[in-house]
């Protein structure tokens, strides 16, 4: 097994190193592509140490030294990767012994799996980054996961509707074939374009669960994670609805059949946001609010109006009084 692993590197001169030895510790690893995407600290300098140093490490940038975001990052990355197998890891972040052993197994005895997702840990520099994380209302649980096995066929659909756990790029294996039918990253979307990527790939190929009892990979918390830098409840909602706007063009597309559920999702978060619940003893005035934040949302997304399930969605509003659905 052979693998290419994406390493995007962004003002993480102080873990980059433990990032890209971890990965050459491990004997599937054919290549470590670090891709340095104009960080303001001297995380180029450290780069190209490491890429004189060690053969598998190969140093790109995008052209004058840009900064272009994580997606653009990790596209440029698997546009150059060499190997059958993809694998993705934060530059603060670092993979565990055997991160590929499992995977391995896997993909040997099913020639038809394109893909495996493992469970990855925290890490929590300080108390202070941890402190930080949780304001910032992230999970508190200290391993990402799937909560159990999910059908393949079932794998798409269950992550956008929540409830069965989650996995990271850093957990993830795919075979590069993947790419044909998935697409690249969502390089205009800042946030959330890695749970994109991961929606549209279970869509496409049959992703198996690997190791999900036990991190494969180490997330760390430190006071720059950029997830979790404070943001307003408006801020973390539009970036919500960005996400699962790209993610829903791009199944009008590709995965038509689950283009309902995604209308039907954002539909929820549009008529839930918080003022609303500020008009719980007032429901003619909680309905009225919720029609007007979703005409609104129609106005910024006339692609919507012409959607069955969104007008169903509001009959049963209407028909409900605005209660909650």
């Amino acid at each position: 097994m052979h693998v290419s692993v994406i390493l995007p590197v962004y003002n993480a001169a102080n873990y980059v190193t433990q990032a890209v030895e971890s990965a050459l510790q491990q004997p599937e690893t054919t290549e470590v592509l670090l891709i340095e995407d104009g960080s303001p600290d001297n995380a180029l300098d450290v780069c190209q140490q490491l890429a004189e140093k060690y053969g598998k490490v190969k140093l790109l940038r995008h052209p004058n030294g840009e900064n272009r975001g994580a997606g653009a990052s990790r596209n440029l990355g698997m546009r150059n990767a060499n190997c059958e197998f993809i694998a993705f890891l934060d530059a603060d972040d670092y993979f565990l012994p055997s991160r590929f052993s499992v995977a391995k197994k896997i993909f040997e005895d099913d020639p038809t799996c394109e893909g495996v997702y493992e469970a990855i840990g925290m890490h929590a520099e300080n108390e202070s980054a941890l402190r930080r994380w949780q304001e910032a209302g992230r999970s508190e649980e200290t391993l990402k996961t799937m909560k159990g096995a999910v059908k393949p066929d079932e794998l798409g659909e269950a992550l956008i509707e929540g409830g069965s756990g989650h996995f990271s790029l850093d957990g993830f294996t795919i075979k590069k074939d993947v790419l044909n039918k998935s697409g690249y990253m969502e390089e205009g979307l800042s946030l959330h374009q890695d749970t994109n990527f991961i929606i549209r790939v279970a869509l496409v190929s049959k992703l198996l669960p690997g190791r999900l009892d036990m991190p494969v990979t180490m997330w760390r918390v430190h006071n720059q994670n950029r997830i979790s830098t404070p943001r307003t409840k408006k801020q973390i909602h539009e970036d919500r609805m960005k996400f699962l706007m790209a993610t829903y063009c791009w199944c009008k597309v590709n995965a038509k059949y689950i283009k309902n559920l995604l209308v039907r999702t954002m539909f929820v978060d549009v008529i839930s946001i918080s003022d609303v619940q500020q008009l719980r003893d007032q429901p003619l005035k909680r309905l009225r609010k919720r029609i007007s934040q979703l005409i609104g949302w129609i106005v910024a997304n006339p692609e919507l109006a012409f959607e069955t399930q969104l007008w169903k969605s509001l009959s049963i509003l209407i028909l409900s009084k605005g209660k909650d659905v």
